[in-house]
């Protein structure tokens, strides 16, 4: 007889929420060896003597284990002593310190925190927080806190007292939250953390604590994954089988045998221009077709899967344990997808539990929702934030809100309860640490004080007195030793206090390169909240000036009945000894109450999971997505939805106790896709990932190592087929798709001739930095040049990528790129990443920088040995693969790297892409001549091109006298001479390209004549046109290049530099002059008679406006702001500069220095308005040969502060937020030079605004002494003499290498022996 609708869902519910409890409530098995230890680290654990370390059970991979209890056991122990190893070994480091009398400070394994003390608690949804300050004095160099990955939120700490330092107290904590805001940024900083044990929750903020970090390790991605093992265990599930060997036969899933037709519709993405059949008739018989019975339907010309894809795709529908390698580039996400697709339409079909898919990665898990998600599945993130916009509305907090997941009566009556509690404890907190000060009742009640003692402070017949009704009795028993508290608090050194007393320099920094701001936008979205309660005395006793008070004063209480019998002198001391003897006597009742708090709190977590699961349930949610370590860290959530398909992608890189942990009872189906030959599992202590422990095998490797049944992917669509053939040893049945062979979808690399892979041999040394990590810098400096001659050749930065194995030279790579790159390439976007964080990605071009290079000694390889990081390193790039490194180094190292970069080696000589004695080749794409480089100063001054003449006409008439180069003529500066005559009589001192100039007086005074004549007419006409417009209208109108200046200038009460006067913008000549009235635009001024003015090229019409006309329409504008505003505010521009002239056809500098001066009113306007009208920042510069502009404002800006003289910056008021950049004073290198002479008159007025005014100095965006043109990165100051000799000369030819014999084990180079 069929149950009733609603009996079922009410069974449905009640397992539900008995699944979701068992879980949140779990209780270790006890009277067990391994299931009943507890979820975090045991202070047993992290004290343990390394002899008790030992008895690790081994984890063979290779062989079939005896039953699942053992394997679990295994599993379990293995990754409890990883995840617990760093910590123990860190604690153990500082206890022997400790015990030598030594002060142990950081290193690469340990972090140490002292001065540590419980500021207050967060009672928060997640449980009580205690909010703790510390000091980092025991660190040698500053830490960025905004580029660091210390106390990363769920790092387990230890802590113990100072006095104790770890002899018999330890107690273990869990990082919470680390907020910048208000947090690290705090002097001394603060960070959130949990108690392990609520029982160790320490209450006494005059404690000082000692906090050590492990910086290897985290226990936070172990201790969830732990507890899922021990869940295992007192479960079971259809894949158990296969989890320990004993059965390697192909099953289909029991929810597949009951109901074995699916869904194939989706499979049909090509309909056949000739098909007889309609798009229906081909569809509708496999809407409900036996995969089971008949394997998949033939779809030739039907889809875009391949064979083997299919043959995938087949075992992920039909067995229990379908494993599916897909080697690099063969679509193994696509596969994965395809299988989805088929799932859920089956699922909406004929019903079911949702699909769960998991991944190592939150970006790889995005990118497979986005990938479900535009197929039409409705899809669910579990877990942490995501930075995908697609994602983030189908997460579960989002889902709540959008379904009405709203409080119901159940969650309010716990908030009551949560609340009710933490008003408990704040009333147990305020008792102590209260605006009053100690009740005698409090402390007869706590044993601290004897009857007569409490008689004596209450006697009726006492005298009362406005301090004792104010204060209490306390009050006047304490008399004048009664302080603030915050007088002692003080005492503490403080954070900056303690890098003074070290002399730290503030330029040695400790960050992480990897990380770039920690304190983004969402900071403040995802902090915990809760209430806060100090734990602070805000009265408290004098310390009494005599040595060794503690001990009289604590022999004064014993012996005295009558507290006014105590000595007066010793009574504030007597006063501290009671409220730290009340706090350690009310301690057990504080953390009673934690417990309760956590308690509730927990049961909370159950409700809201319970009712996340139900109303995932009734959204009809597809495919619910997770971490492969969120499978575990909300068990509980996933496994009350029950779902019988599990997907793990990128399986060959997760550990295999994460999967195993998350085989719920339900499961009956698991999908594993991966590539074992790729990266393995991370393992942080390296003798657990070797034999005979094996942590870094994972359950896709044993399995393959047990011979399952497995399909691997063997169409490859990602490189070109010479890349292809350098991967081939590794995977020998790889095959090309067709598109990879088409030069429209795969074009050479441009400047290569072809040669679209490439190794660069070399013996350049290796070196090692203070992290213990490798780098070269030689081989940096060729690639960064490298990758420079790809961006001339028109390849864009984007596309590249630069690899390499050691974060050491990854950072070199980044800072040489944007020293000497950022400037220089457009963009300055640089992708440069360690092969171990590259796997799953690929881009057009791949540079592979190996680094090892011993300069002495035996050949080492290091990570380079490591055959799968080798092949996700080689197989990364879709249009060109180049590899430089010490080849000898590797074949010399071992034998295990002479079979693997033998092979890799060989794949480059049989396609005669290595030539050791020549080096780098390079074509050029204008004339086709080939070039070697094979040292870094061979590229010298390279441009992309080759050695030959340009000689090409320029826009401006001139011949080219550069060498052969990529860059258009545009972008380029013109190396001639200018040959005009000056109305001064003198001829030009500039190059073409340049706006004429003299430095003589007659020139100056010629210019400002025509420019103030030019401005004062210019003003009369805009007057006599004025109509009714707004004065941002008017300014947007007329002036828009002075409006930019004005909202730039409005930047600066942020402390941003407001403008470069060299960063003029090109006006439209014509709307101006339509503004003007003028039937043709006007000509901007350049020096050159308008007689003389035949609009050639080489008369200057084609270049950027003279800056005089610029001031003589900021005196145009000016009007039009008196006008408005009334009294303005005065302007001054001094505009000082270096005169430059030919010597002999070439420029010289060393000439006498010029200022000019000119003042004008001026108003500011804002950065909105001038975005209201759309305005632009400047682009194109003028060049005044070394010289530098300046602003000075008469009026300061509101609110800030005069900075000093010569800054260059406007100090922004207290509590700004503004963080510009100051420009550079003339005094301090940065181009200004010795100031120039000036009259006595200007002398006065320039001394009366540095005392009145605030100073804004910016950089003018003028032509350096030796040029870098930003678009090919060469040094330009030859170029424009025309003097470009190639400073290197070709290497001698030499012969081809010849191919490594990796069966022998024998090579022979020719000149080199082995």
């Amino acid at each position: 007889m069929a149950l009733p609708d609603s009996e079922i869902a009410q069974r449905s519910s009640d397992l539900c929420q008995q699944i979701v409890n068992h879980h949140v409530f779990f209780t270790p098995k006890e009277n067990s060896d391994w299931e009943s230890c507890p979820e975090l680290p045991t202070p047993e654990e992290i004290m343990m003597q390394q002899k008790e370390a030992e008895g690790v059970p081994p984890n063979p991979v290779d062989k079939k284990w005896a039953s699942k209890a053992d394997y679990l056991e295994a599993q379990y122990k293995i990754l409890r002593r990883e995840g617990v190893e760093g910590l123990r070994y860190s604690v153990r480091c500082y206890m022997e310190a400790c015990a030598k009398g030594q002060e142990m400070t950081d290193d690469h394994h340990t972090a140490i925190y002292v001065g540590v003390r419980v500021r207050s608690y967060l009672m928060s949804r997640l449980g009580p927080i205690a909010r703790i300050e510390f000091s980092t004095a025991r660190s040698p160099l500053q830490i960025k806190w905004l580029q660091s990955k210390r106390l990363t939120p769920g790092t387990t700490v230890a802590i113990t007292t100072k006095a104790d330092n770890f002899r018999t107290i330890c107690k273990i904590a869990t990082i919470a939250q680390r907020p910048y805001k208000d947090g690290l940024d705090q002097n001394p900083p603060v960070v959130d953390l949990m108690w392990a044990d609520p029982k160790d929750a320490v209450f006494d903020p005059r404690i000082e604590l000692v906090m050590i970090e492990s910086r290897s390790g985290y226990f936070e991605s172990t201790r969830h994954t732990l507890v899922g093992l021990q869940h295992a265990a007192q479960g079971s599930s259809s894949i158990d089988k296969y989890l320990t060997g004993n059965h390697n036969k192909d099953r289909a899933p029991e929810f597949v045998r009951n109901g074995p037709g699916m869904n194939l519709a989706t499979l049909v993405h090509i309909m056949p221009e000739d098909a007889d059949q309609s798009y229906k008739d081909i569809v509708d018989p496999l809407r409900d077709y036996d995969v089971v019975k008949n394997g998949l339907p033939n779809l030739d010309g039907l889809t875009t899967l391949d064979e083997s894809q299919l043959k995938g795709l087949q075992r992920m529908l039909s067995t229990e344990l379908s494993i599916v390698q897909g080697p690099p580039g063969t679509g193994k996400t696509f596969t994965s997808v395809e299988a989805l697709k088929v799932m859920v339409a089956t699922r909406r079909r004929h019903g079911g539990p949702p699909v769960i898919v998991a991944a190592q990665t939150n970006h790889a898990l995005d990118q497979l929702l986005a990938h479900c998600y535009a197929s039409g599945a409705k899809i669910c993130r579990v877990g942490a934030r995501t930075e995908s916009d697609v994602i983030r509305p189908h997460t579960v907090y989002e889902i709540r809100q959008r379904e009405g997941g709203g409080a119901d009566k159940r969650h309010k009556n716990l908030y009551l309860s949560r609340v009710s509690i933490e008003k408990r404890i704040k009333g147990l907190v305020d008792s102590v640490f209260g605006d009053s000060l100690l009740k005698p009742a409090a402390l007869l009640g706590a044993g601290i004080i004897t009857q007569k003692q409490f008689d004596s402070l209450t006697d009726d017949t006492m005298e009362t007195s406005d301090r004792m009704k104010e204060l209490g009795p306390f009050g006047l028993w304490l008399g004048d030793c009664l302080i603030p508290a915050e007088i002692i608090e003080n005492r503490y050194p403080t954070q900056q206090e303690v890098d003074d007393a070290e002399d730290k320099m503030l330029a040695d920094w400790e960050l992480d390169e990897d990380i770039e701001n920690i304190a983004d936008d969402e900071e403040d979205a995802f902090r915990i909240e809760g209430e806060l309660i100090p734990l602070s005395h805000v009265w408290t006793g004098k310390e009494p000036d005599t040595r060794k008070w503690e001990r009289r004063c604590i022999r004064e209480l014993a012996e005295c009945d009558d507290m006014f019998d105590i000595d007066p002198a010793l009574r504030g001391g007597v006063y501290q000894q009671l409220q730290a003897k009340l706090v350690q006597a009310l301690t057990p009742q504080f953390s009673a109450l934690l417990v309760e708090h956590h308690n509730i709190c927990n049961t909370t977590k159950a409700h809201r999971w319970y009712r996340d699961a139900q109303m995932l349930e009734k959204a009809d949610i597809d495919i619910i997505g997770c971490t492969t370590t969120g499978l575990t860290k909300y068990r509980g959530l996933v496994a009350a939805l029950r779902p019988t398909s599990l997907l793990i992608e990128e399986a060959a890189e997760t550990r295999e106790a994460n999967i195993t942990a998350a085989i719920y009872p339900t499961v009956q189906q698991l999908i594993l896709v991966g590539d074992h030959q790729q990266l393995a599992p991370r393992c942080d202590i390296r003798w657990l990932g070797e034999e005979p422990y094996n942590l870094n095998v994972s359950m896709f490797q044993r399995m393959v190592n047990l011979e399952m049944p497995f399909v691997m992917l063997s169409q490859q669509r990602r490189m070109k087929p010479e890349i292809r053939r350098i991967v081939s040893p590794f995977y020998p049945d790889l095959v090309d798709h067709p598109e990879v062979l088409l030069k429209s979808k795969r074009p050479d690399v441009p400047g290569m001739g072809g040669r679209n892979c490439w190794y660069f041999d070399h013996s350049w040394p290796e070196a090692t930095n203070s992290e213990m990590s490798k780098y070269n810098e030689t081989e940096a400096d060729m690639i960064v040049r490298f990758f420079a001659y790809l961006v001339a050749n028109g390849t864009d930065p984007s596309l590249i990528t630069i690899l390499t194995f050691y974060k050491g030279q990854r950072k070199l790579l980044l800072n040489r790129l944007r020293k000497e790159g950022s400037m220089r390439l457009p963009g300055g976007s640089f992708r440069v990443s360690t092969v171990d964080s590259y796997q799953g990605e690929e881009n057009d071009i791949v540079i592979l920088s190996l680094v090892r290079s011993p300069f002495s000694g035996q050949p080492s390889a290091g990570f380079l040995a490591d055959q799968r990081r080798a092949v996700v390193a080689i197989s990364r790039a879709r249009r060109g693969f180049y590899v430089f490194g010490n080849i000898t180094n590797l074949l010399s190292a071992e034998r295990g790297c002479y079979l693997i970069w033998g092979n890799i080696w060989n794949g480059f000589a049989e396609q005669g892409r290595v030539k050791r004695a020549l080096g780098l080749p390079l074509i050029c794409q204008n004339h086709g001549n080939e070039t070697w480089v094979k040292e870094v100063d061979d590229w010298a001054d390279n441009a992309g091109g080759c050695d030959q003449q340009c000689n090409e006409i320029r826009p401006c008439g001139h011949a080219c006298t550069l060498k052969c180069h990529i860059t258009d003529h545009e972008r380029l500066p013109c190396s001639v001479p200018c040959r005009n005559t000056l109305e001064c009589g003198h001829g030009c001192e500039r190059f073409c390209g340049k706006v004429c100039h003299c430095q003589c007086n007659k020139f100056r005074d010629i210019i400002i004549a025509r420019e103030t004549e030019k401005a004062r007419l210019a003003a009369k006409v805009n007057e006599e046109e004025e109509v009714e417009l707004s004065f941002e209208e008017r300014l947007a109108r007329d002036l828009p290049e002075v409006a930019f200046l004005q909202a730039a200038a409005g930047r600066n009460n942020s402390g941003t530099p407001s403008r470069g006067l060299g960063g003029l913008p090109q006006p439209d000549i014509a709307p101006l002059a339509a503004h003007r009235n003028e039937t043709s635009p006007r000509k901007w001024i350049t020096g050159i008679p308008e007689e003389h003015d035949d609009g050639s090229p080489e008369k200057w019409n084609n270049f950027t406006v003279n800056i005089k006309e610029h001031d003589a329409m900021i005196h145009q504008e000016s009007r039009l702001l008196a006008k408005q505003a009334g009294t303005p505010t005065k302007i001054q521009i001094s505009d000082t500069y270096s005169g430059v002239a030919l010597v002999d056809g070439r420029r010289t500098k060393n000439q006498p220095r010029s200022t000019q001066q000119i003042e004008m009113p001026f108003k500011k306007t804002t950065v909105a308005a001038a975005r209201e009208n759309k305005l632009s920042p400047p682009r194109q510069s003028r060049s005044r040969g070394a010289g530098r502009s300046r602003i000075r404002a008469a009026k300061p800006h509101k609110g800030g502060k005069k900075s000093p003289a010569g800054s260059g910056a406007l100090t922004p008021p207290s509590g700004d937020s503004g963080t510009g950049t100051p420009a550079t004073s003339p005094t301090d290198g940065g181009g200004g030079g010795t100031p120039a002479k000036t009259s006595s008159s200007e002398k006065k007025d320039v001394s009366t605004s540095r005392k009145e005014e605030n100073l804004l100095s910016l950089e003018d965006g003028d032509m350096p002494v030796r040029p870098i043109d930003l678009l090919t990165g060469m040094d330009i100051a030859g170029l424009e003499t025309g003097n470009m000799a190639h400073s290197g000369s070709l290497p001698t030819p030499g012969l081809l290498p010849e191919i490594v014999d990796v069966g022998n084990l024998l090579i022979d180079f020719g000149d080199l022996q082995m």
